[in-house]
């Protein structure tokens, strides 16, 4: 699984696990994960947290693409680290 992914499903733990953290994740994504990465995303990138109920379902589905996104760049030129990223101490540099 990559690093991402794992950084995401960690987020969907620390919510399941903590109401307070569940409620802050919900009201503004896009902060507790720069918090969290020590990063600040891009202006124009939009987080949305979807929550699934007994009577909504929700579809995730990626855009094709051919280019990286600025995020991604970041990533893969080293601006960017998911790995560890959720506790307090983050090990990017």
């Amino acid at each position: 699984m990559a690093s991402k992914e794992k950084f995401i499903e960690k987020l969907m733990q620390m919510a399941s696990e903590s109401p307070e953290f569940r409620e802050k994740l919900i009201a503004d994504p896009k902060s507790v994960i720069q918090e969290r990465i020590n990063f600040r995303l891009p202006d124009d990138l939009e987080v949305v947290v979807h929550v699934d109920t007994p009577k909504k379902l929700n579809l995730v589905l990626s855009e094709p693409k051919e280019e990286l996104s600025e995020l991604e760049l970041s990533a893969v030129s080293g601006g960017v680290c998911w790995d560890d990223c959720i506790e307090s101490s983050c090990s990017c540099t």
